[in-house]
């Protein structure tokens, strides 16, 4: 990259090019997000995109990290006055995200999805340890929590929204947005007085 980007202009770029990539991704899938497209529309040389980014599989790691900070920023947004989550607020919240669908599993096929994790370094990959600090967080947020929070139903709730999402193509239309909501009232069932 030329000396003439300075660190707040490279990291613009990143982003620019993680949100495009974000986009190709959601609109075609793994085979979409095209190295050649994305430095054209941001204006630099591929060059500029290697210099950024190790590789495509690096790239794809980097707008999973991008998705996961814009969605734990996100969650700000809902906090009541006192700073302090609803019901209500997490249920919209969850809404959002099963909308936006940051998780870019999503929009990958069985074989891509594969293909991914095979290239990725296992500390790439979220584990046991992330979900529990996820749900960690949020709960400590909440303006009621259950006494007992059950933090592992409250992740696997949210899998099974991230699962559904991905395989609209085989639920009845007419019920997945109830399924939705479901899934969504469950989960905050699991933390929520």
């Amino acid at each position: 990259m030329s000396a003439k980007f300075t660190e707040k202009e490279k990291e613009k770029l990143r982003i620019e090019m993680m949100q495009l990539g974000f986009v190709m991704l959601k609109s075609g899938g793994i085979r979409n997000v095209n190295i050649d497209t994305i430095t054209k529309k941001c204006f630099v040389a591929k060059g500029s995109f290697y210099t950024l980014f190790e590789n495509k599989t690096e790239f794809l790691y980097q707008i999973m990290i991008y998705k996961r900070k814009e969605s734990k920023v996100k969650i700000k947004e809902y906090l009541s006055d006192d700073g302090k989550l609803s019901r209500k607020g997490l249920k919209s919240y969850l809404h959002w995200l099963a909308d936006e669908n940051p998780n870019i599993f999503s929009y990958l096929d069985g074989q891509h999805t594969r293909w991914l994790v095979s290239k990725w370094p296992p500390e790439y990959l979220e584990n046991e340890e992330n979900d529990e600090q996820t749900a960690r967080r949020i709960i400590s947020m909440l303006a009621a929590p259950k006494k007992v929070p059950d933090w592992q139903l409250f992740c696997n709730y949210l899998k099974l929204l991230a699962l559904t999402l991905n395989s609209r193509e085989f639920l009845i239309e007419d019920a997945t947005e109830p399924l939705i909501d479901n899934l969504i009232e469950a989960a905050c069932d699991c933390i929520c007085k």
